[in-house]
């Protein structure tokens, strides 16, 4: 009998095990990319398996050749290669990036496997925000775009911006004539209705900076002394 038993509780260890096993988060992979690179060299330079989960610019029939390269499972990092603007992002299952004339041109995603409660979200949104300042990225002026105000007093302000119509708190970065970035906090559940839970999401939407530029320039990143190689490092 107690044999019996034995094999019982066995049988229900290796279930239990097998449900995490199947159910866990996949290790990472990683989508490596700067602008303007092309769809081969972003394949080349990352782990993720892109050239599977893409639509490729070679087989666009159109003279643009655009294309795009889709993340639409746990778990992704992302990493922008730019050798003095560069960073990393956390884990996602959501990413668009996509191209043009089979050129990088622009990516959106959200740097979170899922929605989370605030105080959560705005933790990975002042490291993103510090790796931002780290990196040379600035506010664009023009438009009143800020840093996000962290303070205490500040994220009091923050939360109770979730919860007016919009739902969401956006600043505009950029790297003078070469990129642009739309960083964004935005309520995902719960704030309109207000009904808990009260969930959150952050949005990060990456191109080039065309401010100032006139048609037939080229963007920095295009020129001879920053061309972008096959190589994700400079």
């Amino acid at each position: 009998m107690k044999r019996r038993y034995f094999s019982i509780a066995l049988l229900a260890g290796v279930a239990v095990v097998t449900v995490w096993w199947n159910s866990r988060t996949p290790e990472p992979t990683v989508l490596a990319f700067r602008l303007g690179q092309t769809f081969e060299q972003v394949v080349r330079n990352s782990s993720y398996p892109a050239l599977e989960r893409s639509n490729r610019p070679a087989d666009d029939p159109g003279y643009h050749k655009f294309g795009a390269i889709w993340v639409r499972e746990p778990a992704v990092i992302i990493h922008f290669t730019d050798p003095k603007h560069g960073f990393t992002l956390p884990p996602t299952k959501f990413a668009a990036l996509t191209f043009s004339e089979n050129q990088a041109v622009s990516l959106a995603t959200s740097p979170m496997l899922d929605p989370l409660p605030f105080d959560e979200a705005v933790v990975i949104l002042e490291n993103l925000q510090n790796q931002f300042k780290a990196g040379g990225w600035e506010p664009w002026e023009k438009n009143d775009s800020t840093w996000f105000d962290l303070t205490p007093e500040g994220k009091k302000r923050l939360h109770a911006r979730m919860f007016e119509p919009g739902y969401m708190e956006s600043t505009d970065l950029r790297v003078p004539r070469m990129y642009n970035m739309i960083f964004r906090l935005k309520c995902s559940e719960g704030c309109w209705t207000r009904e808990p839970p009260y969930l959150f999401l952050i949005d990060i939407g990456v191109g080039t900076d065309v401010h100032g530029w006139d048609e037939g320039d080229l963007m920095r990143w295009q020129r001879p002394e920053n061309a972008v190689t096959g190589s994700s490092v400079p």
